[in-house]
């Protein structure tokens, strides 16, 4: 430990940049910060007031390359690599990077370590440590997981953030700002009840924690107008306490989040970073279409495929090779694999039994499903369908179903399975425009791979369905996502559209004794014929759950 973090030849702590020179306000994890300062105040605050946790901010997310001696020299004694890279395009800039991702590990799990030595029990979290941010397997002992996500547009990052921690298997929370603020003028606007019971619901659906931010006064003193706020958005997450929480999602739809992409094309060390946004655009996409979606990484899937009835990749561009294999041995198997986009379909071309005519180019194309048409422009690669390969989605040149038409994907048996290709890149563009076309079109062919789903919901595009398991019950979150929510120019609004009456389907092996409408103590009428349970919810506030008993 001391010779990883405890530098006498260092009299700052600073964080160095390529070219040596100090970075104010940044710390360096191979510095004497963690050793001189950080620990021991925490066990000043232990020894005089007795805390018992502490949430670390500012860690993974603000990370920069590191350019300390220290850093230098264990780059060359792990890689041999004596050329130091200057940016993550240079040469070994992919290993430096990973070089600096292990000695942030290594800092964490230090200060986690003393710090459960000095009080047992004493519970430990590095803000997104493990989260979106750092897509890797826990192996520091820290106590719990937690972030506090995006101020704007936040329900989608609920939603978001919250998949992308579930399977990370510890105790896990998030935290919302309960205001929206405006980087330019410094203005805050608290949000509603309705906003942060909406946000909650994002959150404790998935089985996890909800925390809320309430900005306090100068001498850290709270504002009492707020509590009444407090104290409704609290009794919202207790009354669905018992129907969320230690709540295990049963597995159906798997969206991977590649870490090996990310890290490949991702140049700082664990930022909140472009390269995930087709990742935050196909879990819209199919969310939208009332799936119930789970995101994993390789760690998640790997040995784990085949409980999956279907896996989506969205636009990575780069897998693997022992990891594409397995997939394809789950879809040998019987799995079933939808691939969008241009260079994800371009690493299954054999599979797919497609040819690629051409490589991948921007335009603006009009995409057809059913009866209607909608243009986009993005990056398309032109593809002949082999024998085997069918059609299941168009593009046009103009605005006219007269006119000829290129397949937009295709579907096509692979050993006992399935796999789908998109031959575009759509999860990006759907983040920006949210168009129903685009919505309908990958949900379509989600629902021609995977066509038994466990629950079905009709009635509302704005409902997002998640199946949990509760102990040996089966739960059915129904969350209602109307609102101005993804509006950046609304800061805060007091009323969702309820929405209703919706048809739910739900496949279960046995007659159930009795369904209820939670935390509602509602008892809904329901049908069963042939494994399948039909029921009707008449109104969806924000946040219901049946309960299948």
């Amino acid at each position: 430990h001391r010779d990883l973090h405890s530098f006498p030849t260092r009299r700052s702590s600073d964080l160095l940049n390529a070219e040596g020179k100090r970075i104010g306000g940044r710390m360096s994890v191979k510095g004497p910060y963690v050793d001189s300062l950080l620990i021991p105040q925490f066990k000043e605050l232990i020894d005089n007031y007795d805390i018992d946790g502490c949430w670390v901010d500012g860690e993974c997310w603000a990370l920069q390359a590191d350019y300390c001696p220290e850093m230098i020299n264990a780059f060359r004694a792990e890689t041999g690599i004596q050329q130091i890279p200057k940016s993550f395009a240079d040469p070994g800039g992919y290993e430096f990077n990973e070089i600096n991702r292990k000695a942030f590990r290594q800092y964490v799990a230090h200060y986690t370590d003393e710090l459960h030595r000095y009080k047992p029990g004493f519970q430990v979290t590095s803000n997104w440590a493990f989260s979106s941010h750092m897509p890797e397997p826990v192996d520091i002992d820290i106590d719990f997981i937690s972030g506090d996500f995006s101020h704007v547009n936040s329900v989608y990052s609920g939603l978001f953030e919250s998949r992308c921690i579930a399977p990370q298997g510890k105790p896990w929370d998030l935290m919302a700002w309960s205001f929206a603020y405006n980087f330019k003028t410094g203005v805050p606007v608290t949000k509603s009840a309705v906003q942060l019971k909406q946000l909650a619901a994002t959150v404790i659906s998935m089985g996890g924690g909800y925390q809320v931010y309430f900005q306090q006064n100068r001498d850290a003193s709270p504002q009492p107008w707020q509590f009444g706020l407090m104290k409704e958005v609290a009794g919202f997450c207790r009354e669905r306490q018992p129907f969320c929480q230690n709540a295990r999602p049963v597995p159906q739809v798997a969206l991977l989040y590649s870490s090996e992409n990310y890290k490949k094309f991702t140049r700082g060390i664990y930022p909140n970073s472009s390269v995930n946004e087709p990742l935050r655009g196909m879990l819209n996409l199919l969310l939208n279409g009332q799936n119930a979606v789970e995101i994993v990484m390789e760690h998640h899937l790997k040995g784990k495929m085949s409980g999956y009835p279907l896996i989506v990749i969205p636009e990575c561009r780069y897998l693997a090779d022992g990891f594409k294999a397995e997939l394809l041995a789950y879809v040998g198997n019987g799995g079933n694999l939808l691939v969008a986009g241009t260079s994800a379909t371009a690493l299954f071309a054999d599979a797919l039994h497609v040819e690629f005519s051409d490589t991948a180019a921007v335009s603006t194309q009009f995409l057809a499903f059913g009866n209607e048409m909608a243009g986009i422009n993005t990056l398309f690669r032109p593809v002949k369908l082999k024998e085997g390969a069918t059609a299941c989605g168009f593009r046009y040149p103009v605005s006219d179903l007269r006119f000829p038409s290129s397949p937009a994907a295709s579907v096509t048996s692979f050993g006992k399975g399935k796999i789908a290709g998109v031959y575009l890149d759509i999860s990006r563009k759907y983040s920006e425009t949210a168009n129903p076309v685009y919505r309908n079109f990958v949900n379509s062919i989600a629902r021609e791979l995977f066509t038994e789903p466990v629950a079905e919901v009709e009635g509302s595009a704005n409902v997002v369905v998640t199946v949990n398991r509760l102990g040996e019950k089966l739960a059915v979150n129904l969350i209602n996502i109307s609102g101005e929510h993804s509006n950046e120019k609304v800061a805060r609004y007091d009323e969702i559209p309820a929405v209703g009456p919706l048809t739910v389907k739900i496949r279960t092996e046995k007659t159930p004794r009795k369904l209820m409408l939670q935390p509602e103590n509602i008892a809904l009428d329901f049908t069963f014929s042939d494994g399948i349970v039909e029921t009707t919810v008449a109104r969806l506030g924000i946040h219901s759950v049946i309960v299948l008993d």
